[in-house]
């Protein structure tokens, strides 16, 4: 019987202690995401242009602490050169989120400490926007919050020295009412309630958004644009505390036209400012679909702005090769052992994309498939999957799969071309399989609407 190759990492961390980000060579370019499965598509934006170990922000649940899930998270953060800031955040009742707990705070840092972290710095958003009452259990509590900093230093500082902390970042525009508090006052009640709350955090995160209606200009110097980070530092200062390091961990137009680089020249160009993030990569269908980059102009003038090497300190984990097979090894063993698909009369191998991390690689890079090859996506229930030509360098066919018939059919979906946004494609309907084959494949053996499809070996 033949054994499995498997991969292991051996981890060493040390830990001596987070140190000043501004310090070392530092490409600010990131994207915020919301799932773990997109880190690859994120280091192809971040990490291009002449860009190394850009930044992804990313928030984990209190109710998703999936060891599996998240350490291949932060290995593959390591292997795609991907600096990880992660947000914290409890769950919603409705649109109303938990209030956290000192008791989450423990549950937090035990999970997190356990975790293989790519760099020395390991960096923590204490939640988000507690101005707003649906983000902080239905009220507006600064001192709730500021107390909440306090025992996050203790707490997380306790398990690691290397955990870097960041305060929330706050809604700029929101104002004094019942439901939430003008920011600048947010922070001027923390202070009056807990003084000390500002020395528990080694930077602040903030949110600098275009508004008024996420759509203003990249060169508006209100305290309501891209710019407000300006108006959050001038008012620290007033209220006596020395600069920190900031993080813009979401900022982003609606519909995302292409003015990047014009805020990134204009309004991003602080020395003080460590990585800029914006809100969304991929959005799907959902609630924030208008802040989706993915196929906009945006995402283009990301791409393709100019970015530097970042040398971070890193942690010391050694990953080790997998063992080498011998000559002609893996040949014999895909002529004999690797799985088969027949669709209707047409009989292919295929490679199996059955784990998240699999579909999201999916044919990304690959230069071109075998005749008579695919790649069959498995799917645990049905669903709408969304499938990205992103890095794709050929063009293929889809064959869309539920109950082992063939229920939709799309032909020679092209890759994208120099300057061209990656095409974007959705089943009409929930299916439970999808088989990537080269362009013409459908053609060639006549595949139907209504065709069986069966495994073998």
């Amino acid at each position: 019987m033949l054994k499995k190759l498997l991969l292991f990492l051996a981890l060493s961390v040390s830990v001596v202690g987070a140190y000043d980000p501004t310090s070392v060579p530092n490409n600010r370019i990131g994207v915020h995401i919301l799932d773990p499965v997109e880190i690859i598509s994120a280091a192809k934006l971040v990490n291009s242009s002449g860009g190394d170990w850009g930044y992804v922000t990313i928030p984990i649940r209190s109710n998703d602490r999936d060891r599996e899930k998240w350490i291949k998270f932060f290995s593959e953060a390591r292997l795609q050169h991907i600096i990880p800031i992660i947000r914290l955040a409890t769950y919603p009742i409705g649109n109303v989120w938990i209030e956290p707990t000192a008791f989450d705070l423990v549950d937090f840092a035990n999970f997190l400490e356990d975790m293989p972290w790519p760099i020395q710095n390991r960096y923590i958003i204490l939640f988000n926007e507690p101005n707003h009452h649906f983000e902080w259990g239905g009220t507006v509590d600064p001192r709730s919050y500021a107390t909440l900093l306090l025992d996050a230093q203790r707490i997380f500082k306790s398990r690691s020295a290397d955990f870097y902390l960041l305060s929330a970042g706050l809604d700029m525009s929101a104002p004094n009412s019942a439901t939430s508090q003008d920011a600048l006052e947010f922070y001027r009640r923390m202070t009056l309630y807990q003084p000390d709350w500002y020395l528990a955090v080694d930077g602040i995160s903030v949110h600098s958004y275009p508004n008024p209606a996420f759509s203003s200009s990249p060169y508006s110097q209100t305290r309501y644009g891209i710019s407000s980070y300006k108006s959050e530092i001038n008012y620290l200062k007033r209220l006596g505390f020395a600069p920190k390091p900031i993080f813009i961990t979401e900022t982003g137009w609606t519909n995302q036209p292409g003015n990047y680089s014009t805020a990134f020249q204009q309004a991003w160009n602080n020395p003080q400012i460590v990585a800029v993030t914006p809100f969304l990569l991929f959005a799907g269908a959902g609630d924030f679909k208008q802040f989706s980059l993915v196929d906009t102009p945006g995402y283009g003038d990301l791409i393709n702005l100019s970015k530097i090497s970042g040398s971070p300190l890193l942690t010391n984990i050694a990953i080790s090769a997998p063992p080498v097979a011998p000559p002609g090894f893996l040949d014999l063993f895909k002529k004999f052992f690797q799985p088969r698909l027949t669709v209707g009369n047409a009989t292919l191998n295929v490679e199996i994309a059955d784990t998240n991390l699999k579909r999201s690689r999916g044919l990304s890079d690959r230069k071109s498939l075998a005749e008579d090859t695919g790649m069959l996506f498995v799917f645990s229930a049905p669903e709408k999957p969304r499938f990205w030509m992103q890095d794709m360098l050929f063009d293929l066919d889809f064959i869309w799969v539920r109950n082992k018939r063939v229920v939709q059919l799309d032909r020679k979906i092209a890759h994208p071309q120099p300057g061209q946004n990656p095409t974007i494609i959705v089943p009409q309907e929930n299916v439970d399989q999808v088989l990537e084959v080269p362009a013409g494949f459908i053609d060639k053996y006549g595949i139907k609407i209504g065709d069986k499809v069966e495994r073998g070996w």
